[in-house]
Formats: structure tokens, C-alpha cells, sequence
């Protein structure tokens, strides 16, 4: 609502009786369910006991309102029903501001209990029907973390979250852990703490258990395990807990840090490698586990292991931000180890590697690196494409100038054959210029001329071409 328009309500309010705003309201509310349920939550918590089940309702009626006749809410659609609910959900914070507890808790339990309706409302492809649930469930932690909440109602959200998490509700989306993690959260005492421990020991997969999302749930389920003990235990008892369960790859980054700051780089090992044939169905974990490896080998100065796990980085790379383990990182150590002697045989083999395994822009790195310009050109020769020769070194382009510029005409005579929008004849027209570059004014003003007689007549062709 803008400015003026909230200077004219405050002014109409200032002038209105009690009498006739009661009359408007009691219409408004008649003709409007959701006005009418809007206005009863302003009693909540102070003339009427707060339902849950009114907010799901409210929820539910916004559902059917947003939804088109097939009874979805499209994409379009989910931003506006987005915020509605959320409107619905600012009633929470409200309340806990207020410090009306039993209002915070109807709001957020009436939202929960239909977080999969929600969900399956329509097309989340934006995450507007998700960002629902996630904000649900970020007021529920913001609650129970609250130590101003009584005692009564941490016992009430605590068996709430227990059941609703034996329950399985949400199983299959992250949420469904939220549930342990305000369990956890509210488990007080060594009786709570045990009822979690049991709801968590129920949730068991086999190790040779080829169900992923089982896999999965058991390790979560030992992850929050671990959590509860940190609380109640020692610590040798969750290194023990830890060992017991080493095939969760999360104790087990946590066992080889333990193991690196002690200096203890025979365990790292030992548990690096046993990962690395526990996980080998994983390429991911592999890695990891190789990266621990790797830095044991350059922290004791094994040149050999290092070698070999340098050439296993330099073609597997590594992840975004870990530069240390990128290829030109992994190129540049192995260039270090192996003698200067070797080195050419060395470049030999990992050409052969990269060809084997068709891992052309490494094969086009070591060519650069190892300024190998004819094997470069050749490499372009088999298939010439405009990208190729873009991308190829400057040293290139002018060693093998002439032969450059008759590749990147060719190639750009056969896009235009493919073009037909303005914006590929733009797109063409900038291979003309980067032609004309590499030393090609001819050819480029073959090019123009056979474009613009083709026949049909294409008018925006010629248009774009005349920018040139």
C-alpha cells in the first residue's frame, strides 16, 4: 500500500466509531472466510485456546485458491502463494515476540502438518513451495532454542518432533531430520537423550546394503548419534563410536583429522587407504580419501607415492577452490619430481594417457605447456572447428598462419549454411572480424559477397553484415 493511501487509512480510523468498525468488520468477515480466520488469530492465545488445525486450514484454503482448475499451482503462481503463506507464518514470530508460546507453537505445528501438501501443491520448480517448509522449520529451531519457552511446552514440541520423526513424516527430504535435530535440541535430560538414541538405533541399513537412500539414513542416524554422545560421553568413547561405524565417511574425515594433527601420518594412511577400497564405487570419496594420502606422501617426502597421486590429480583434477590439487597445480609437481632426464618420456607417457582415456583439453595443455606446435596443429587438422582454433595459442596461429586462415574460413562458410535468426547472423558476423584478425580480409570478403547473394533474400543477414 503506498504512503498516501496508509495516511488516508490512519485518518478514516481516526474518525470511525467503535460502532462502525465493528459492523464493517462483522460483513467483511462474513463475505470473507480467510479475513474472518485472519481477524479470530488476533484472539489466539488471549480469548481463544490456539488450534493448529485452524492454521493448516488457512493453508489449505490458500492451496485451493492459488490452484488453477486442474487443482496445481503453477510456476507463475508460487511466488504470490509464496508469500501468502508467509504472512501466515509472520503470525509465529509475532507471538514469540509477545512471548505467546502456545500461538508460536498452533502456527508452526498447523504448518508442519501439511508441509507435504505444500510441497506437492504445484510446480516448486522456482523452490517457492520448499522455501515454505524451510522457513517453518527455521522458526521451529529459532523456537526451541529459545530459553524463555516453558518447560511444558519443550516437553510437548520434544514429543511432537519424536513422532513426527518416528512417524517417517517428510522421509525422502531433508526436513525430515529437522524433527531429530529439534528432538536433540529439547532432549534435557538422560531420559529424552535415550529416547532419541532408540529412535536413531532403529534407522540401520547393511554395509553391503546397495539402497542408497537407506545407506544414507544410516549414517545420518549414526552423525546424530555421535551428536548425543558428545553431550553425555567422553570423548574416547566417541573415537570408539567412531571406529565402530569408520565405513561413515563423515567419522571417518574426522578420524584421519584426529589422526593428522597428532602427526600420526600412519594412521592417516591406513585409514586413507582402507577408505579408498571401502569407497571405490564412489569416485568422490576416492578422492578424498587420495587427498589425505597425497599430503602424507608430501609431508614425508615419499617422491614415489607423490608422483603417482600427482599424475592421478593432474587427470581427475580437483574440486571448485582446492587449487592445490587443480591440473596446472598437479602439472607443475610433476615437472618437479621426475628429472629433468626423464622428463620427455615422461610427457610421452602421459600423452598416451590422455589420448586413451580422450582427455583432449589435458592432451591440448600438455602440447602448451611443453610448446609441442605442430602436435598442437595436427591436433586441430583432424577437426577443425572455430572454437578449436580460437582457443588455440597465439604461437599457433602464427606458425601455421596461412592454414589457420583457410581451416577458420571453412568453418565459418559452414555455419552460416546452419544460421537462420538474427542472432547467429550476429554470431557469425564476429567470426568474420576475429578472421579478418588472424590475418583473413580476403576470405572474409569472399564470405560477405556469397552471403549476401544467397538466394532466398535473407534481410537480416544483410543487415548484420553491413555492421561489419
Amino acid at each position: 500500500m503506498s504512503t498516501r493511501n496508509i495516511d488516508k487509512l490512519d485518518l478514516l480510523l481516526s474518525k470511525l466509531d467503535k460502532k462502525q468498525l465493528a459492523d464493517f468488520i462483522r460483513k467483511e468477515c462474513c463475505n470473507s472466510k480467510q479475513l474472518q480466520d485472519r481477524f479470530l488469530a488476533l484472539g489466539a492465545g488471549t480469548l481463544f485456546k490456539p488450534d493448529s488445525a485452524k492454521y493448516a486450514s488457512r493453508v489449505e484454503d490458500l492451496i485451493e485458491d492459488y490452484s488453477d482448475r486442474h487443482g496445481y499451482i503453477e510456476y507463475r503462481a508460487t511466488f504470490d502463494f509464496n508469500r501468502a503463506v508467509t504472512r501466515i507464518l509472520d503470525e509465529a514470530d509475532e507471538a514469540m515476540e509477545n512471548v505467546q508460546w502456545e500461538v508460536a507453537v498452533a502456527v508452526l505445528m498447523g504448518i508442519a502438518s501439511i508441509s507435504e501438501d505444500i510441497l506437492n501443491s504445484g510446480d516448486d520448480s522456482a523452490g517457492e513451495l520448499g522455501a515454505i517448509v524451510s522457513a517453518c522449520f527455521e522458526k521451529w529451531h529459532i523456537l526451541c532454542d529459545d530459553e524463555l519457552l516453558p518447560e511444558n511446552l519443550k516437553s510437548e514440541i520434544f514429543d511432537l518432533a519424536l513422532s513426527r520423526f518416528k512417524g517417517k513424516d517428510l522421509e525422502g527430504w531433508d526436513w525430515w531430520w529437522d524433527w531429530i535435530e529439534m528432538a536433540i535440541t529439547l532432549a534435557d535430560t538422560p531420559e529424552k537423550q535415550d529416547m532419541v538414541v532408540k529412535a536413531l538405533d532403529a534407522i540401520k541399513s547393511n554395509d553391503n546394503d546397495d539402497n542408497w537412500s537407506a545407506k544414507h539414513n544410516a549414517e545420518m542416524a549414526q552423525k546424530y548419534k555421535l551428536e548425543i554422545m558428545s553431550r553425555r560421553g567422553s570423548e574416547e568413547d566417541q573415537i570408539k563410536f567412531m571406529y565402530d561405524n569408520v565405513s561413515n565417511p563423515d567419522f571417518r574425515k574426522r578420524l584421519i583429522q584426529i589422526a593428522w594433527d597428532k602427526a600420526d601420518y600412519d594412521e592417516v594412511l591406513r585409514l586413507a587407504k582402507e577408505g579408498v577400497n571401502h569407497d571405490a564405487d564412489y569416485a568422490g570419496l576416492v578422492t578424498d580419501w587420495h587427498r589425505w594420502e597425497y599430503r602424507v606422501y608430501q609431508q614425508i617426502g615419499d617422491r614415489d607415492n607423490k608422483l603417482k597421486l600427482a599424475r592421478h590429480f593432474f587427470f581427475n583434477g580437483g574440486r571448485w577452490g582446492e587449487k592445490e590439487f587443480y591440473m596446472d597445480s598437479m602439472y607443475s609437481v610433476l615437472k618437479s619430481l621426475v628429472p629433468q632426464n626423464e622428463w620427455p618420456s615422461y610427457v610421452t607417457s602421459l600423452i598416451a594417457e590422455t589420448q586413451k582415456k580422450k582427455a583432449f583439453p589435458r592432451l591440448l595443455y600438455i602440447y602448451t605447456q611443453e610448446k609441442m606446435w605442430s602436435e598442437y596443429m595436427d591436433y586441430i587438422r583432424k577437426d577443425p572447428s572455430i572454437y578449436e582454433i580460437d582457443e588455440a595459442p597465439n604461437e599457433v596461429k602464427k606458425l601455421f598462419r596461412e592454414e589457420i586462415i583457410k581451416l577458420y574460413a571453412a568453418d565459418v562458410r559452414n555455419y552460416f549454411q546452419r544460421a537462420s535468426s538474427r542472432d547467429s547472423y550476429r554470431n557469425g558476423v564476429a567470426y568474420i572480424r576475429k578472421l579478418i584478425r588472424y590475418g583473413g580480409s580476403k576470405e572474409a570478403e569472399q564470405i560477405v559477397i556469397e552471403q549476401k547473394s544467397r538466394t532466398p533474400r535473407r534481410p537480416a543477414l544483410i543487415d548484420e553484415l553491413s555492421k561489419l
